[in-house]
């Protein structure tokens, strides 16, 4: 599995990808707008410099969204 791979599984996990979408923009210094329309839209062109830090996010986001479920 690459780490776009990974990182289409786990998006698909998340509950609130807007929130998400501003959390990495906020942590990566990016525009919103970049990292929707970029990063996860269609092409799914997250840099290959930031895509670890995208996978600790989306992981971590998904185990804070587990907790709130539990």
């Amino acid at each position: 599995m690459t780490k776009i791979d990974n990182i289409q599984t786990l998006w698909q996990q998340l509950h609130n990808k807007t929130e998400f979408i501003k959390l990495v923009a906020k942590d990566l210094d990016r525009s919103p707008n970049t990292v929707h329309n970029h990063w996860f839209a269609r092409f799914w062109q997250v840099p290959k410099g930031c895509e670890d830090r995208v996978i600790v996010l989306l992981q971590n986001t998904i185990k804070q969204q587990q907790k709130q479920y539990k």
